[in-house]
């Protein structure tokens, strides 16, 4: 902290602006008025500082952390930057750590929206399962001509990668929540070549969407679609992009990238190019699963049987379920996490995982507000900043 105020102290006096002396550890820091460039670089320096303090406080305390360290950070940042000169991202971010103290010290009234006892969650869970499992049965069993199985021949495994890059291309072009796609990176679809648990996923590092090699047999040709929406637009790869450089909430980040990715996978049900019964049974199949495996996650003690029934009728054959059921048991921590977000993502658009499969003629323009809102609350933790 010492060398933080030396370095400011000294390009204050460089840039000739007084008031610069050295703080004492109870002295909140006052500004005086400036004017013209002078104030331009103040407030740069301003927000340098409060990012300089953020980033330190970031590397001594990688995720997760513990809520009692952020009365240190808030400290430091309310002495030594004047926040009035902080932008709106820093503004964002202070009040999540405020908020984060408050929680810590039980000051905050209803501290945590996310923080839904589990028994309320299961049964948020258990209401959703139900309607799209009703959802489901009036489709009625997968076209077994559609819904064919890649297998393991190189030319099948070409034609489904081919599939998911053409499902995002299109995507790309319909654009129906109106987001911003210019700027994002190549975006790659490949195998992966070595062990795990997840049939696909999003992998950032070279930005490329990965179908693990053992997967292929069990997957379908539909699939490639959910694929292309969950991790390719407007899924991971778009929602990656997002985040600042600095993640001070990196479990926050994490689970409401993969929260929202679900969410807007499931509003593509009120779009009508994804309503076609071929889109709607792929879709709605993985939305049962994945809420199925939160309930599981709350539920360490369902059988594998239960956790059928849960599901009911599906395109999976047994081996895909009974994967999904093992994976489960290791992550159930950030599932639960998952599903207390995607629950407050849900309420905070308006539109469940159920309604959002009934045919509408379009999405709303309120829809597309309050997923942008989402979009642009990534960092923090939503319920800090946001008001279902």
């Amino acid at each position: 902290m010492n060398r933080i105020k030396i370095v400011v102290g000294g390009l204050m006096i460089a840039i000739c602006l007084a008031g610069c002396g050295a703080l004492q550890p109870t002295e909140t820091r006052t500004i005086s008025p400036t004017s013209g460039n002078q104030g331009v670089v103040r407030t740069r320096l301003e927000q340098a500082l409060f990012n300089e303090i953020v980033q330190r406080f970031t590397k001594a305390h990688p995720a997760p952390v513990d809520a009692t360290h952020y009365q240190g950070l808030l400290t430091e940042l309310e002495q030594t930057v004047a926040l009035t000169d902080i932008t709106q991202a820093q503004q964002q971010t202070l009040k999540a750590v405020r908020w984060s103290v408050d929680r810590a010290n039980n000051l905050t009234a209803n501290a945590a929206q996310l923080q839904r006892s589990p028994a309320f969650l299961d049964a948020w869970l258990e209401q959703e399962l139900k309607q799209l499992r009703q959802i489901r049965a009036q489709l009625g069993p997968a076209d077994p001509s559609l819904f064919q199985t890649v297998g393991s021949t190189r030319e099948a495994r070409q034609q489904f990668l081919g599939l998911i890059q053409s499902s995002i291309a299109t995507h790309r072009l319909l654009n129906p929540l109106e987001l911003k796609f210019s700027g994002l990176p190549p975006l790659l679809v490949k195998p992966y070549l070595l062990d795990a648990e997840a049939p696909f996923f999003y992998q950032q590092d070279d930005a490329s969407v990965r179908i693990t090699e053992g997967s292929f047999p069990g997957l379908h040709f539909p699939e490639a679609e959910v694929i292309a929406l969950l991790h390719g637009l407007p899924g991971s790869h778009f929602l990656k992009q997002q985040a600042g450089s600095t993640h001070l909430f990196a479990m926050d980040l994490a689970q409401n990238q993969k929260a929202l990715a679900i969410l807007m996978l499931a509003i593509m049900g009120q779009v009508n190019f994804y309503q076609t019964p071929y889109s709607q049974i792929a879709r709605i199949d993985f939305l049962i699963l994945t809420l199925a495996g939160y309930q599981k996650a709350l539920r360490p003690e369902q059988t594998f049987e239960q956790f059928q029934h849960s599901i009911g009728m599906t395109h999976y054959a047994p081996a895909r379920l009974q994967q999904a059921f093992t994976t489960t048991d290791a992550a159930s921590k950030p599932l639960a996490m998952q599903a207390q977000t995607l629950h407050f993502m849900s309420d905070f658009v308006g539109l469940s995982m159920s309604a959002a499969q009934q045919p509408a003629p379009n999405l709303s323009r309120h829809h597309r507000d309050q997923i942008l809102s989402l979009i642009n609350s990534l960092n923090w933790p939503l319920d800090a900043i946001l008001k279902p």
